[in-house]
């Protein structure tokens, strides 16, 4: 077999891609298994520490968020580059996955009907030339994957288990496709397969060991049957079969210096833990100068001098107890993710001026609108540079068409050197901070569409978020509506898609006042040279622009009929207007309502 390979960027595989999820290639589907399946001789310490992404404040969110008994550290995708490695040197294995392949018997010389087989050759052919793997796999809510039971989806409970099957297609549509046992005649469609339930065998592909010695490779299969779900059939390519759950960091300007570059280094934070743990007598009687000696002798030969004179001059700048509360700001252990997002939000509120090394803000335009807008004014900031730290913490199965409530977070993270690992990357772009000018968001408490959200809040939705506790409050939406239709305006502007654009919404802690971040960090998506803070003095356009698409979608009455109840998560929202790619919103296209903004 040739020694094929595919690029794959970071951010791909933090937003689409990861342990357990199915990229197509030139060859067929491939399997990606986990980091330390994947990676190989690469999965070391000494390869992790090179490509570490330090983010101690995001590392202990994760800790306390699963609860782990380790630290938390995260790891870029070592690169070829990186790892001082040519360009087609394959970094990381993927396995053949599924293997079962249906060959068409098209050849001149061995013509017959097209099969269904598990072999690696098509068994009456004796070659793969004319086969495709079948695009169908089997999923449970709990995150297990597996191939489909044909033998089971055909003969149910008989014992029957030929060589092949006949795979016989009369149409377009699920319920044209029979398979047919050549044995004993039974058969079934593909619309009765797709109804059915199968037990669940438990089996994590992404963790098995591999036959062979190269790649890709077939894996050795374990069924433990330890899960009490079932298991439904779905395309392989379907997005629903792995839904990554990320989580995103701004680098605001508080925390984009080089002491705290420096004290977020794994080295240093346990010496500094270490010191904090011991008792005062003994700091005392050690005295300054003996600390910075103790300091010097112990990480002499773990971090550069540079970054021991880094911690020295702060100590003496800031006085030990001014350190070591800064310090312990980087390290609390119980902070929140909605109380980072109230920090982000007050970082971008008052950044207008700011030139830091991976944060740099200009100061606003006002957006002044006509007196009939059902927008108010606005102050655009340009954001010129900015820094994103994604990391992907599990992954979960949709499968059972019950909406979130059954879907089951597999965590990413592999456990190397007493450190939980999670994949993730640094995003480099720019974007717009949007906030009202007044300081706080329009009074909507006279509208309809208010109540309604008062009064059903949750209702519909089943799931479990970071955002619960603010992202149904009507305030949150109508900057979520706005942020979306204001994505769709900026597209015919600033030469990005939609789908490469992402959002924030900031509601502050009283829920009086908010923003919206509108950027882009990810390489390779149209760029980052300016398309967005480019556009800021012509903001107006964009704004009517956005309100035309809140006013007037091509679905209406349809959409415009459509209103929050008991039953439904969103009010009026479609894809004509409001609804984008999962690539752009954090929410997943939940929680929107144009009710809250139209006239």
């Amino acid at each position: 077999m040739r020694k094929d390979f595919q690029h794959i960027s970071r951010s791909q595989f933090v937003f689409t891609y990861g342990p357990s999820s199915i990229i197509e290639t030139k060859n067929g589907p491939r399997l990606i298994p986990s980091l330390h399946r994947g990676l190989g001789r690469f999965f070391s310490e000494d390869v992790f520490e090179k490509f570490e992404i330090p983010d101690i404040r995001l590392c202990k969110y994760i800790q306390k968020n699963s609860k782990a008994d380790h630290k938390v550290r995260i790891v870029a995708l070592p690169s070829n580059a990186g790892l001082e490695k040519p360009d087609n040197f394959r970094v990381y294995a993927t396995q053949i996955f599924p293997v079962w392949s249906i060959c068409y018997g098209r050849r001149k010389s061995k013509k017959h009907e097209p099969i269904l087989y598990v072999d690696n050759v098509c068994p009456i052919c004796k070659t793969k030339e004319d086969s495709g793997v079948v695009r169908f796999v089997a999923a449970c809510s709990a995150g297990h994957l597996d191939e489909v039971d044909w033998h089971y989806a055909v003969h149910q409970h008989r014992g029957c288990k030929p060589q092949f099957y006949y795979w016989k297609v009369g149409g377009s549509s699920l319920a044209d496709i029979v398979i047919q046992c050549p044995d004993c005649k039974e058969k079934n469609t593909m619309k009765e397969i797709y109804r059915m339930n199968f037990f669940c065998t438990g089996r994590r592909p992404e963790n098995e060991q591999p036959k062979g010695n190269f790649s890709p490779y077939y894996s050795e299969i374990k069924r433990p049957r330890n899960c009490d779900k079932d298991m439904k059939i779905t395309q392989r390519q379907s997005t629903s079969l792995r839904i990554a759950d990320t989580i995103t960091l701004l680098t605001i300007p508080k925390y984009d210096n080089n002491l705290t570059r420096v004290l977020q280094r794994n080295a240093i934070s346990n010496f500094l833990d270490g010191m904090i743990n011991l008792p005062k007598e003994t700091l005392l009687g050690m005295g300054q100068e003996g600390l910075i000696k103790w300091m010097r002798d112990t990480l002499s030969d773990k971090v550069s001098n540079d970054a021991v004179d880094t911690i020295i001059s702060s100590m003496e700048s800031m006085g030990f107890e001014g350190f070591f509360t800064f310090y312990n700001q980087l390290n609390v252990e119980d902070t929140s993710f909605l109380g980072m997002m109230y920090e982000e939000f007050e970082s971008l509120r008052s950044g207008a001026g700011t030139h830091k090394d991976n944060f740099i803000m200009d100061n606003y335009e006002e957006y002044r609108p006509e007196s009939f807008s059902i927008v108010p004014p606005l102050k655009i900031f340009p954001v010129k540079k900015i820094r994103t730290i994604t990391v992907q913490t599990g992954y979960r199965r949709m499968v059972s068409g019950r909406g979130d409530e059954e879907a089951q977070s597999l965590s990413t993270a592999v456990l190397l050197g007493n450190y939980f690992w999670y994949p993730g990357f640094e995003g480099f772009g720019e974007g717009i901070f949007i906030t009202p000018a007044s300081g706080k968001i329009p009074d909507l408490s006279s509208r309809d569409a208010y109540s309604r959200w008062k009064e059903y809040g949750l209702s519909g939705y089943a799931g479990n978020s970071d955002w619960t506790e603010i992202c149904v409050l009507p305030e949150f939406i109508w900057l979520h509506t706005l942020s979306h239709a204001l994505i769709r305006a900026l597209a015919g502007f600033t030469g990005y898609s939609a789908a490469s654009l992402r959002e924030r919404i900031y509601l502050s802690s009283d829920g009086k006042n908010g923003g919206i971040l509108i950027y882009n960090t990810s390489p390779g998506e149209d760029g980052g040279m300016g398309g967005l803070t480019g556009n800021v003095k012509s903001f107006g356009q964009i704004v009517k622009d956005a309100e035309r698409i809140i006013d007037v979608c091509s679905n209406d009455p349809l959409c415009s009929d459509l209103k929050k109840s008991r039953d439904s998560i969103n009010g009026a929202a479609c894809y004509s207007c409001l609804l984008l790619s999962e690539t752009s919103c954090e929410h997943r296209n939940l929680w929107l309502d144009r009710h809250l903004l139209m006239r």
